[in-house]
């Protein structure tokens, strides 16, 4: 039998399968850079891939009411639930090849590598690939994990409706895809003993420190709201500067007081990235204005301390502005502070130090968000972070060494095998 501390990933087949995957589903032209929006047919494509791969390893893959992905490998204790490594397969409109799309691909070399030694673990374990993890073709951040977890104020029937850009709703292109599954998306009907997720950092600090390994204790809180600014349609040429009523006007000082406001209060961040005008015509004093704030804490409290600030600075620009313009705020999202369960937290932090010793080792709290977030607050989770370069991520330019990759890989074998380990020993109830 194969000594499980032995057992090494196949790093050149992991960095092959990923970028030759992207190569072929998503890649942008002359450049490294990923467009695959959640069930585009790049993304139908890279999933029937996936689902073909695990079912050629001998797993037993079913896909949710939201399209998610779960590929089980059985284990010994037929009565206990999957122990899960996964992410996304989703990108940004232009992001990279890193984020997300690791954390599946480290979870299929996980079950290649399990599979060609002969491992039979205890628990069952199980790939995860989550559906519309950005938001950036259905809006909602974390969408079809938050649905399976059941703690996220948009549930299933909500998330059906939503449309894209094109009117497309998501259960319309769930059926396109051929991924409208019929199980559950619910935790209670498809659970999990624990969850484990390999993400690249998508920051400086790993890269700053000289550290190889984050260890996850946490998500920062996060809410986004959309903001609403009303004026007065007027012709450009013949409405006079003095009794205008522009609503772009008064949006861009509004934008502007949310950066303000999260640089003076120094609470957490801040950023508006989605603006649209109603109007739209170089010739028309703009009449109707939309923007989404994204607002990210490291304590529930302090998002609503923040929040609160920004629109107290709204009203007073508003009051100063005095020229008919008013905005009205909703609330379109928000993901609570996550806290991750030591349980798993060690299975990382042992493997980790098994790999590269405590002192390339960093415990951090994850400014991005991620589906660990949502599978936190109804299992056990945990994540590992590897270095991004430069910090960068969301961008063509996101980029993390073979290497790097290749340890992730192997932290979150040895991190599942760990926990797996504790369960059959009695050590992890």
């Amino acid at each position: 039998m194969t000594d499980r501390s032995s057992l090494r990933i196949n790093a050149d087949r992991l960095n092959e399968t990923l970028q030759s995957t992207c190569t072929s589903w998503g890649a942008l032209a002359n450049s490294t850079g990923m467009r695959r929006l959640a069930l585009s047919q790049e993304d139908k494509r890279i999933r029937d891939w996936l689902v073909a791969e695990c079912k050629a390893l001998g797993c037993d893959v079913k896909v949710d009411q939201m399209g998610n992905i779960f590929a089980m490998r059985a284990g010994l204790a037929k009565e206990r639930k999957p122990i899960a490594m996964g992410s996304h397969l989703d990108t940004q409109p232009a992001g990279g090849r890193y984020d997300g799309i690791l954390g599946v691909q480290a979870a299929l070399e996980v079950l290649r590598t399990l599979k060609e030694n002969n491992v039979q673990t205890h628990c069952p374990v199980t790939l995860i690939d989550w559906t519309n993890e950005e938001g950036a073709r259905f809006p909602g951040a974390m969408m079809a994990s938050g649905v399976w977890s059941t703690k996220s104020a948009t549930g299933l029937e909500a998330c059906w409706e939503i449309k894209d850009i094109e009117g497309i709703s998501m259960r319309k292109a769930l059926e396109v895809t051929s991924y409208l599954g019929d199980t559950p998306c619910d935790y209670r009907e498809n659970g999990l003993e624990s969850y484990f997720e390999l993400h690249i950092e998508q920051g400086p600090k790993l890269e700053a420190a000289g550290k190889k390994v984050g260890v996850v204790t946490s998500v920062q809180g996060m809410k986004w709201h959309r903001v609403r600014v009303s004026g007065v349609e007027g012709h450009s040429g013949t409405t006079p500067m003095i009794g205008r009523s522009d609503a772009l006007v008064t949006a861009s000082r509004l934008i502007t007081a949310v950066r303000d406001t999260a640089k003076s209060t120094n609470l957490g961040v801040a950023t508006v990235g989605v603006l649209s005008n109603d109007t739209q015509s170089q010739a028309t004093i703009p009449s109707g204005v939309e923007f989404i704030i994204d607002v990210r804490c490291s304590t529930d409290g302090m998002v609503e301390e923040l929040c609160t600030a920004i629109f107290k600075n709204f009203e007073e620009i508003i009051a100063a502005e005095s020229n008919n313009t008013s905005f009205e705020v909703v609330k379109t999202w928000g993901l609570p502070e996550s806290i991750f369960h030591e349980d798993c937290i060690e299975a990382v932090r042992s493997a980790a130090t098994l790999e590269v010793g405590g002192s390339q080792i960093v415990e951090m709290k994850s400014g991005a968000g991620h589906d660990a977030a949502w599978t936190s607050k109804v299992v056990k989770s945990s994540m590992i972070f590897v270095p991004s370069r430069d910090g960068i991520s969301h961008n063509p330019a996101e980029f993390t060494t073979a290497e790097d990759c290749a340890l992730g890989c192997q932290i979150l074998l040895q991190a599942v095998l760990a926990y797996d380990e504790g369960v059959k020993n009695g050590t992890i109830s």
